[in-house]
């Protein structure tokens, strides 16, 4: 019996060491259990070595924890009893506030909710900054636009007034030589003209005088030849066919003492008053055929210069010939014809033995000298 239980107890050794666990034990019957039994039960279940199982986890009993309400949304507001009367006076709405609307409704964290204020705020400074820049730019665009219209306007404006002076004005010749400087130049041609007709020109001209004040403005004389000729040609006129053309009276002696081209210009100051500058070759001959040329002088330049009575009344209303009296301009002897008020209408002077001066405002002799001095010819 012992040797049946050794093998038995082999074999169940030696299944206990295989792979695969042996079927448990069929349940005991409802007859009593022998001691034996019992022992030898014990026995081969210490022989059987079983598989760990860890697929499975033991499963712990979860714990609930109590929810504790964080510091931040710990509030008096929150705590405080239903039935406690409120105050009729309303708290300060704050950020911990718009805080704890934010987590209560969104379900969002306290740290989220302040992280996405802080993202806020930091964008609403740039978007500020971008609308501050927007409207800038349209103002400096609208500031740009209204100046550029201006200035073309401007440009058009003085367009049009330059075109309209141009059509205005005759033809400007500054290839002629001058003996005083003038800020404008226009030719006027003498021949083929009566004298009547060229003396209205030149008064007419020196009425509608627009130049600046203190300035002058020179008329040339120009002489055409072969005038019936395909291709003329023009030269300025001298001095003495200047007064030939106007048709004075002026004495043969005169006449051939002067030499070279004449100026003749309009001197703007408080009137537009005529000028005439002449070279001279013999200032004996030319200051003797002045001398004789006074009594008809005023007539013949007029109405280029103003025309006055041949005739004055003295202190005792006694008629009297009109004459030119001696007088001292800037230093300079020079003859000079007055009106019935003493005002000066009609002067000469040789402020050179080469150069005679002609002209009707004083004040022209002192731009005339001033003139002649800058070009070096007193």
């Amino acid at each position: 019996m012992a040797d049946k239980d050794q093998s038995a107890e082999t074999t169940t050794g030696d299944a206990g060491s295989n792979a695969t666990p042996p079927s448990p034990p069929p349940p005991p019957s409802e007859a009593p259990e022998s001691p034996r039994i019992k022992t030898d039960i014990e026995k081969i279940l210490k022989g059987i070595k079983l598989p760990e199982r860890r697929g499975e986890v033991p499963k712990k009993p979860i714990q609930a924890t109590p929810l504790t309400v964080p510091e931040v949304l710990s509030s008096p507001e929150m705590t405080k009893p239903a039935h406690e009367e409120t105050s009729p006076v309303v708290a300060l709405h704050t950020l911990k506030d718009d805080l704890q609307n934010v987590v209560k409704d969104q379900h969002l964290s306290v740290v989220r909710a302040v992280s996405m204020e802080q993202d806020k705020k930091a964008l609403s400074p740039r978007v500020d900054e971008s609308a501050g820049k927007i409207q800038r730019n349209k103002r400096i665009f609208g500031i740009l636009f209204a100046s550029g219209v201006l200035v073309v306007l401007g440009l058009a404006a003085l367009l049009g007034v330059f075109l309209v002076m141009q059509g205005n004005r005759p033809s400007a010749t500054p290839q002629y030589a001058s003996l005083v400087f003038a800020e404008q130049t226009y030719t006027l041609p003498v021949n083929g003209v009566s004298p009547s007709d060229l003396k209205r020109q030149i008064a007419l001209a020196e009425n509608s005088g627009t130049g600046a004040l203190g300035s002058i403005t020179r008329l040339i004389p120009v002489v055409t030849s072969n005038p019936v000729d395909t291709n003329p040609q023009t030269r300025q006129g001298t001095a003495a066919e200047f007064l030939l053309s106007l048709g004075v009276h002026a004495p043969d002696g005169l006449l051939h003492a002067l030499q070279g081209d004449v100026f003749f210009g309009i001197h703007t100051v408080d009137k537009n008053a005529p000028v005439i500058v002449m070279p001279i070759t013999a200032y004996d001959h030319a200051f003797a055929g002045m001398l004789a040329w006074e009594s008809t002088m005023d007539a013949d330049l007029a109405p280029i210069f103003p025309a006055v009575s041949p005739f004055s009344t003295d202190a005792n209303g006694i008629p009297q010939a009109r004459l030119f009296t001696d007088l001292v301009m800037r230093n300079y002897d020079a003859r000079a014809l007055k009106d019935d008020a003493g005002n000066i209408v009609l002067y000469y002077s040789f402020p050179t033995p080469d150069l005679l001066v002609i002209g009707q405002s004083p004040y022209t002799f002192t731009e005339i000298l001033s003139r002649l001095q800058s070009a070096r010819r007193l």
